[in-house]
């Protein structure tokens, strides 16, 4: 409950602020539902950014968190009054015809909100979150400021969402994160909604509620990561963009120039959308160089042009033969969108080019110069070919085989591949097929990179506009035919449905009180009972190197081997077990930890650490031995070993930290 009531008091601090700043940036949305969905996420990245800004100056800490949401509030506070009193005086019901298809969609949308704040509030397990997105700002907190530890390269990568973590972190624990992100998910629900409402009008929630339902949404607004933020960043940002086009003026062109530098703070991806929308904005030359200054080093690849050609064309012809004053005037809001997305989102890529060389850290590093990975774009992050025939068909694989693309959970389920080619026989209006257009073509440029589903899911929202839209003309028609669609529809979004109240399931107990939060995750996360063990033998001053990538349960330094191997190079020229064990004491470790699988083939695991010590581990007694099974059922053998002499341990119960759990 706490953590439903911190949530409520974010929500309605982001919403203040979030007005403070849209007034800034000319008239609000006609409909409630709009400003809501443009004033929250406004709210939220002004939170991180003054965050990373305390950060920056060392005073990233409580209290001064504190006055920031005391001054925000003071500032915003008035402004939401004043908006809640205009908006009861100009509310009047007006009746609206609600059938049984509304009803259903309807229930399904509750139901699936339901679910994902059941699993939202139970403890966190997610392995993506405990390694980086909790890590990072659980680490910053530490220290009271932001840096770059190059053993943990996230600490470079665009950190809006985990800053925002970082404030619920300091006032509630990982559980609130849990549930800003299912905020995010509301709020690109919302924006989905806004996107469609010029073309579907009252109905226009339909396309919300099909983005909603998508699997990788509705999995993703319950785990604390970044992609539902990026695609709710990114979905306001064509919000803006769709209003800068029936309005086109300096402040609608800084809006849309906000909400894509927020976007752009949140993940690499949206570099490509920014791309996108400059090319929308400005007139054909600016729009091609500007394609050119920021996306033609990152995504050159083979098939790149046959895609990309097509879309710059289609977006930029428009102002091919206007008025040299139009050009100019056009030219010119370019201009200011240009400054507002850099301006916005521009400190992350300076922050990284200063601490590591490459403003994109770690990836292109031959592009860019400065450190990298070659890894995080190998073959093996590409399954599908690189051909235009490929990438324009990729929906396909990308539905059928979403194992394939990095995340299984994060699937778009049946939807899309069903529906979409309905759009080659229907007639929609430009704006639907334009929408649908720059969606898709967001995906295919992102799929010549890597190739994961969760980094692409802002995509849904323009595409989820389209599939309502032909709903809604099936639903109008009244035939047999679009009676049969429509219930194929309604199948497949109760299919989706029962995915995330079914995920739900896990965390019940926990959420109800039956079961409490420390025997949860003694239960679903080893690395909760390695952490309580440590916490109760180690003392302070130990810090440990290990193979579990999972960090943030770990009460004290803790550094991921393989990420310090690959920086180090670490035993690459053979050198014996006992050297290796020496280099890491002169790192700074006391302690080590190794967790393989059993067996090794069980997940995804580097055994080189453990290949290179097997002499020394075979001679040394650990401190601590245990084997844990995580919550994919696997079982890793967890042994704590101490890597100096004599070995440093302390009483039991002498240690046990303070962090939430």
């Amino acid at each position: 409950m706490p953590d439903l009531v911190f949530l409520l008091g974010l929500t309605i601090w982001s919403m203040a602020v979030g007005l403070f700043f849209l007034r800034r940036f000319g008239a609000l949305p006609v409909a409630t539902a709009d400003t809501i969905a443009q004033a929250i996420p406004l709210g939220l990245g002004a939170l991180g950014l003054t965050a990373l800004g305390l950060g920056e100056i060392g005073e990233l800490d409580h209290r001064r968190l504190e006055t920031v949401l005391g001054v925000g509030a003071i500032l915003g506070a008035p402004g939401l009054l004043r908006w809640l009193y205009a908006w009861l005086r100009s509310s009047r019901a007006e009746p609206t015809s609600v059938e049984r298809i509304d009803r259903l969609l309807a229930a399904l949308v509750a139901a699936t909100l339901v679910g994902t704040l059941l699993t939202a509030l139970a403890p966190v397990t997610d392995g993506d979150a405990l390694c980086y997105h909790l890590q990072v700002p659980k680490v910053f907190l530490e220290h009271g400021a932001v840096g770059f530890d190059p053993d943990l390269h996230e600490t470079v990568y665009p950190l809006l969402v985990e800053m925002t973590y970082a404030v619920a972190l300091a006032f509630r624990g990982p559980v609130a994160c849990r549930l800003i992100q299912w905020l995010f998910g509301l709020v690109f629900a919302l924006n989905v909604t806004a996107l469609a409402r010029p073309s579907l009008g009252s109905r226009a929630w339909w396309a919300g509620a099909v983005a909603l339902l998508v699997p990788a949404i509705s999995n993703g607004m319950s785990a604390p990561l970044n992609d539902v933020a990026l695609a709710a960043y990114g979905t306001a940002a064509l919000v803006a963009w769709t209003r800068f086009q029936e309005r086109p003026g300096f402040r609608s062109a800084a809006l849309t120039g906000v909400f894509t530098g927020l976007a752009m703070g949140v993940k690499y991806p949206a570099l490509v959308l920014a791309g996108l929308i400059g090319i929308a904005i400005g007139p054909g030359f600016a729009a091609r160089l500007f394609f050119r200054m920021t996306g033609g080093g990152l995504l050159s690849a083979r098939g790149m042009r046959s895609v990309t050609n097509p879309l710059i064309n289609i977006l930029s012809a428009p102002d091919e033969h206007a008025p040299k004053r139009r050009q100019f005037g056009r030219f010119a809001c370019f201009m200011t969108f240009v400054a507002f997305a850099w301006l916005v989102g521009g400190c992350w890529y300076l922050r990284a080019f200063v601490h590591t060389g490459n403003p994109v850290h770690p990836f292109f590093r031959h592009a860019f110069g400065g450190a990298g990975l070659d890894e995080v774009l190998g073959p093996e992050k590409r399954p599908l070919p690189l051909d235009p025939v490929h990438l324009l068909s990729a929906l396909g694989p990308l539905t059928l085989e979403p194992d394939k693309f990095d995340s299984f959970s994060h699937q778009f389920g049946p939807v899309f591949l069903l529906f979409l080619p309905a759009l080659l026989v229907e007639r929609p209006p430009r704006r639907v097929l334009v929408v649908a257009a720059f969606g898709y073509g967001f995906l295919l440029i992102c799929l010549t990179q890597r190739q994961s589903m969760r980094f692409v899911l802002t995509a849904i929202g323009p595409l989820s506009v389209a599939v309502a839209w032909q709903a809604r003309v099936w639903c109008e028609r009244k035939s047999v035919p679009g009676r049969i669609l429509l219930a194929a529809l309604m199948l497949a979004l109760s299919f989706e449905t029962t995915l995330a109240v079914a995920r739900a399931r896990h965390g019940l107990g926990v959420v109800l009180g039956f079961v409490s939060a420390e025997e949860y995750l003694a239960r679903r996360e080893p690395t909760f009972r390695v952490g309580q063990w440590i916490d109760d033998h180690l003392p302070p001053s130990a810090r440990l190197v290990g193979q579990d990538h999972r960090g943030y349960y770990i009460p004290r330094p803790y550094t991921m081997e393989l990420a310090h191997r690959r920086r180090t190079k670490l035993g690459g020229s053979g050198e014996s077990a006992e050297a290796v064990v020496e280099q890491l004491r002169k790192d700074g470790f006391t302690h080590l930890i190794m967790c393989p699988p059993v067996p090794e083939t069980a997940i995804e695991f580097d055994p080189t650490l453990g290949r290179m010590l097997s002499p020394w581990l075979a001679e040394t007694q650990p401190l601590y031995r245990e084997d844990l099974k995580d919550s994919d059922g696997v079982t890793r053998r967890y042994a704590i070993y101490s890597l100096v002499e004599p070995p440093i341990i302390a009483g039991s119960g002498a240690n046990r930290g303070s962090l939430r759990r």
